[in-house]
């Protein structure tokens, strides 16, 4: 027997319609009789991310175009995700501008994340739309798609990096494109033209003019791992100096999952659906990489299960079980959690 309580971490995501850390609570209610409990919210993109950054203290506002969240030391703005166009690779990120461009002129200190997921599958301009939105200048349309970039001669990102100040500038990615590149044949035009059938003179076409102006806002960024990410807009980030991260480990870093995870006997995680092909999203991902590395179990409740305890095992997770079926999800979550501390903390 210990001589102390035992201590859980419950960092999860979404689940259903709850916000991550409404569903950490829910769950933290049924270890809070048997352990000490800590909570954090994580989330890939989009207004559970939002939500996640924002926390129990912050604001978090939909907007017409997307959302917008004030957090800690941070304002985070992001676009209501949407579809590709007919025409493939021909997408502008001007709305995502605008939106940027609201928050900052907003909130004028402070980290600005641009939470670029939503826009990725509509957007294939290298982050020219977003830039013209926040007050580059060029003697071509920047809000026009990738093909107006093929005249440019002329660039200018003064006004955009007067309007943030030198403020910290973080552009959210989504999982798995954090490396991607921009240019070339395994650059963002290659892998989109080719699964869409696209002929092979309007990639070349495409890639030309994004080269082009890559060349002009940040010419030794254009072959940078990331830039390529959700759609070319990594580059847009990386132009203004900012970085690039996935959402889950934005806010791992905001709420200090390092230190909660160095003090944690067990971390409990929450998704929609655990299975071979999605394993849990990018917030398992995350948290079971972080797991590995730390030594410690890592459990993952579901909706919906479908993976093997090999495949679990492989990927880092001790065990998946799911949320009690109810028709109200958070007493769901609270029942699961107590289900779950009655047998893995039996050994203390």
């Amino acid at each position: 027997m210990a001589d102390r309580r035992p201590r859980v971490l419950l960092a999860t995501g979404p689940v259903g319609d709850l916000a991550p850390r409404t569903v950490a609570v829910a769950l933290a209610r049924g270890f809070a009789d048997a352990a000490d409990v800590a909570v954090i919210g994580l989330a890939e993109g989009g207004p559970a991310l939002g939500r996640a950054l924002a926390g129990p203290d912050g604001e978090f506002e939909s907007l017409s175009t997307g959302w917008l969240a004030h957090g800690a030391g941070l304002v985070a703005v992001g676009g209501i995700a949407s579809q590709p166009s007919d025409a493939p690779l021909a997408g502008s990120s001007s709305a995502l501008g605008r939106l940027a461009g609201y928050a900052a002129s907003r909130t004028p200190t402070g980290t600005l994340v641009v939470d670029l997921t939503g826009s990725a599958p509509a957007c294939h301009d290298a982050g020219a739309g977003l830039l013209g939105a926040l007050g580059a200048v060029a003697d071509v349309p920047l809000d026009a798609g990738p093909d107006a970039l093929a005249r440019l001669t002329e660039l200018d990102l003064h006004p955009v990096r007067e309007l943030l100040a030198d403020r910290p500038l973080v552009g959210v990615v989504p999982p798995g494109e954090e490396t991607d590149l921009l240019l070339g044949l395994r650059g963002i035009t290659s892998r989109r033209g080719r699964a869409a059938l696209v002929a092979a003179p309007r990639m070349l076409a495409v890639d030309d003019a994004l080269e082009r102006f890559a060349r002009a806002a940040a010419p030794e960024l254009a072959a940078a791992p990331g830039a390529g990410a959700a759609g070319g807009l990594g580059f847009a980030v990386l132009a203004l100096g900012g970085r690039l991260a996935t959402g889950a480990a934005l806010a791992a870093e905001v709420w200090g999952l390092p230190r909660a995870l160095a003090g944690a006997d067990l971390v409990v995680t929450a998704c929609d659906s655990f299975d071979f092909g999605s394993r849990g999203g990018g917030v398992v991902t995350e948290l079971a990489r972080r797991c590995d590395e730390a030594e410690t179990p890592l459990v993952v409740v579901a909706s919906a299960l479908g993976m093997s305890g090999r495949e679990m095992r492989v990927m880092g997770v001790e065990s998946a079980h799911p949320i009690e079926p109810a028709s109200d999800l958070e007493p769901a979550l609270t029942e699961t959690g107590r289900r779950l501390a009655a047998g893995w903390l039996a050994r203390w």
